[in-house]
């Protein structure tokens, strides 16, 4: 099986070899030129010869084929029967393969090809640049940017120096080694002191560039190295004297050169720097004057050939070198701020712009005259002391290792408590700086200025007071250099001409952020119902800001969050389930942003027996009373009714049947007046409840009127009387009322039938208008006379209750229209 593949490897392989070859014989190919400029239209021709045995005796076709792709028919053409051309607009990439192909129907096989290169002129050397270093053999370097190059094409730099010597112009022209953009020239080929022109120019194939010509003097751009100060004199008040010199290798310099000098003062005496300049030869001294007195300074240096010069480069700066001026008495003011509280007094200073120490070991001393006393000596900016009530001034000197500065008074303000400022309030400006805003003071007052000071709260070891003093025109100011998320007590205190005023504190940061760490919940008390929550505050120094709240978020297994906000240590979470799992959860807040806590578990608890007790009971009341309260309003309802608000009748709304002319009517004799039977109403019907030891009383009865003394029913029931009166003159327009009258309980009257009197109300009930109203109520005698009808009579005990209406009824005909049909309610 392996020889089978051999044989048939080696097959392909020679046929193949066969058609290379006989290919290859077949055609020549031209082009104009190899390499053209990118974007330009290329023509390749192509000749067939004779005797191609791929063409002989056989119908071909040319196709043309462009990195092993065929090009479009339409840009072939065939010059002559055995030759052809194709012209292609643009070459796809900057090195393209170009074939001549001869196909047999769909079998094409190429005779020959050609590589065009296409690309760009070399492009135009930039920031081109050149620079002496005296360090090393005074070597001349030159060094450009080549810009943007052709991969495919060679390119090639020359350097050009031209230099005019006895008015003739010399040239000197440095071949650059491929891929190098600088060189070196040789020491012989320049001047140092005279000026040389230099231009780079570059070549390819398809063109050249030159950049632009450099026109300087060697020796201007020269690289010193670092000067060396030898030796630094203070002969002079203020004055300092420097000799120096160049570096070895650069000694041999005669001419004058730039230096540049700089004093900074050291341990911050000062805070302050100077620079200065000079133009110098080596060996010569420098003198620098105006500087504080009894300073210490740090000096540095630096040259450069010509400060004139956009050529020179300055050197680098040489080692430092401290000297000292001439020392006398301190100078300049303090600011000063007392502060006195009965017999302790702190005494806060800081210099002005204008004080100078003058001096090494500088120190203060604080001390009054009347009496003569000295309270410290420090070399701090405060001093706590004590005052005894003579002392009314204390004096602030300055000392140096000479002298002592003049005195500044401090006056002492034993009045305190005056009027405050109003308004104080602290906006922060950047990172650093806040910005101190305050209101007026008291008009009674008068102010003479403030006093502002400041200390941190949280910085280990604890700085000292920072103070500020201002005009009383004054009203806001900025402070600086405060440190981000570290909390500041700004205090302002208004000065009078009697003393000092109540202070106004506040507590600010100049920037926020979120907590760095958040409290840690802790269970105070846990219950079946509430769980009461405490946690610390958060140290001073990890606040970051001021806090604003706390949010508590209490949830249980079912997500039933509470969300609970506070301002205190502690919260009470109420109306929880028994043997209920829980979760907490806290955050804290700031202006600058919110912190959460970790999350803590917790269950309640069951109930107890006390509570149990407490919580059933109460319960089981409740319920009996409203079982009881349900079944009487159930059971009784009249009577729990009647009980607790009874009916008064009101014959228009009541079931008491209504007063009609029926048979009743019918054994009246006629009125006085000749009229038709009406329906008669009463339109008031009211029951009076009499004591029985109390008789009717004489007003109730007059002459003309029906009156009748009613014998008792029974030994339980007291005597009732009626009274009607009738005056058809003066009451025919008045609506009567209708009394019954009961010597006892209404309710108790079952067998006893009531009386009825007639009520001598002429107030109207139901206007004239109102169509509901009944018409007026009359008496009339069946006789002409009410005389003859002198009382009720009373019936025997075993008479049935028909049989006494019907006796009534005869007696008195009108009462049958009070019968009462259901009085259950009543």
């Amino acid at each position: 099986m392996a020889s089978v593949w051999l044989v048939l490897v080696l097959w392909i392989f020679v046929n193949a070899l066969i058609k290379v070859i006989q290919g290859s014989s077949c055609a020549k190919i031209h082009t104009p030129a190899s390499v053209v400029l990118a974007g330009s239209p290329v023509s390749v021709s192509c000749s067939i010869e004779d005797d191609c045995p791929l063409t002989k005796g056989k119908d071909f076709r040319v196709a043309w084929k462009i990195n092993n792709h065929f090009a479009p028919s339409n840009l072939s053409y065939q010059e002559s029967s055995r030759t052809y051309g194709v012209i292609i607009p643009s070459l796809p990439d900057t090195d393209t393969f170009i074939a001549c192909a001869v196909c047999e129907e769909e079998n094409c096989q190429i005779v020959n090809g050609v590589l065009v290169k296409a690309g760009y002129p070399p492009s135009v050397p930039k920031n081109l640049s050149c620079s002496l270093n005296l360090t090393s053999k005074k070597r001349f370097l030159c060094q450009w940017d080549p810009g943007q190059e052709m991969a495919n094409l060679a390119t090639k730099y020359t350097l050009h120096i031209f230099r005019v010597m006895s008015k003739k112009v010399t040239c000197h022209q440095y071949l650059i080694p491929p891929g190098a953009h600088f060189y070196l020239i040789p020491q012989q080929s320049y001047p140092l002191l005279s000026e040389v022109e230099i231009n780079v120019t570059a070549v390819n194939v398809l063109g050249n560039a030159t950049s632009e010509t450099l026109k300087l003097i060697p020796m201007e751009t020269a690289m010193f190295g670092p000067p060396e100060i030898n030796r630094i004199e203070a002969d002079v008040v203020g004055c300092l004297n420097y000799s120096w010199s160049l570096a070895k290798s650069q000694q041999w310099l005669t001419t004058a050169i730039s230096l540049e000098l700089s004093l900074k003062t050291v341990n911050n005496q000062q805070n302050k720097e100077s620079v200065l300049l000079f133009t110098k030869k080596q060996g010569s001294k420098i003198n620098v004057c105006d500087l504080f007195h009894g300073t210490n300074y740090s000096t540095t240096m630096r040259v450069k050939y010509s400060s004139l010069s956009k050529w020179s480069k300055w050197s680098e700066w040489s080692d430092p070198k401290i000297a000292t001026t001439v020392m006398k008495a301190p100078t300049g003011s303090l600011d000063t701020w007392l502060k006195v509280d009965d017999q302790n007094a702190q005494l806060y200073w800081k210099p002005l712009e204008n004080f100078r120490a003058n001096g090494w070991n500088l120190f203060y001393t604080v001390e009054s005259k009347e009496p003569k006393n000295t309270f410290c000596v420090t070399q701090e900016s405060h001093c706590f002391f004590n005052l005894t009530e003579k002392v009314e001034k204390v004096y602030l000197r300055a000392t140096n290792a000479v002298s002592s500065s003049d005195h500044t008074e401090v006056p002492v303000y034993r009045n305190k408590g005056l009027g405050s400022v109003s308004n104080f309030s602290v906006h922060p400006q950047s990172e650093t700086s806040v910005l101190i805003v305050w209101g007026g003071t008291p008009v009674s007052l008068n102010v003479t200025g403030y006093v502002l000071e400041w200390r941190s709260l949280c910085e280990t070891p604890s700085p000292p007071l920072s103070f500020t003093l201002m005009d009383k025109n004054i009203s806001s100011t900025i402070i600086t250099g405060l440190k981000p998320y570290k909390p500041y007590e700004m205090s302002i205190y208004p000065k009078y001409d009697k003393g000092i005023g109540i202070p106004h504190t506040l507590v600010a940061y100049s920037s926020q952020k979120a907590p760095s760490v958040a409290p840690v919940l802790n269970f105070m008390e846990i219950s079946h119902s509430y769980v009461k929550l405490l946690w610390d505050e958060i140290p001073l120094e990890q606040r970051n800001g001021i806090i604003q709240g706390y949010t508590v978020y209490f949830w249980n297994e079912m997500n039933n969050i509470k969300v609970i906000k506070t301002e205190e240590t502690s919260v009470v979470v109420r109306d929880l389930q028994p043997h209920t799992k829980y979760e907490a959860l806290l955050t804290v807040h700031t202006r600058g942003g919110s912190l959460n806590g970790s999350v803590v578990a917790l269950a309640t608890g069951h109930m107890d027996g006390i509570e149990m007790l407490l919580f059933v009971i109460p319960a089981c009341l409740g319920l009996s009373l409203l079982a009881i309260v349900v079944f009487a309003y159930i059971g009784k309802h009249e009577r729990v009714k009647m009980c607790l608000w009874p009916i008064i009748p009101d014959p228009a709304n009541s079931s008491i049947k209504r007063w009609t002319t029926t048979d009743s009517m019918q054994v009246i004799p006629p009125f006085k007046e000749d009229k038709e039977p009406v329906l008669v109403y009463l339109s008031h019907f009211s029951l009076l409840d009499l004591d029985e030891k109390e008789p009717f009383k004489s007003d109730y009865f007059k002459e003309n009127q029906w009156s009748h003394d009613i014998d008792s029913c029974d030994e339980s029931h007291s005597s009732f009387q009626t009274s009607v009166r009738h005056d058809s003159d003066h009451d025919r327009d008045s609506v009567p009322y209708a009394t019954v009258v009961f010597g006892g309980p209404y309710q108790n009257h079952s067998s006893c039938p009531p009386a009825y009197v007639r009520s001598e109300s002429t107030q109207p009930l139901l206007g004239a208008d109102d169509p509901g109203s009944p018409p007026p109520y009359e008496n009339v005698s069946p006789s002409g006379s009410a005389s003859k009808v002198q009382r009720f009579t009373t019936f025997p005990q075993n008479s049935t209750e028909s049989e006494e209406n019907e006796e009534l009824y005869e007696l008195f005909p009108m009462l049958r229209s009070l019968e009462i049909r259901d009085t259950d309610h009543i």
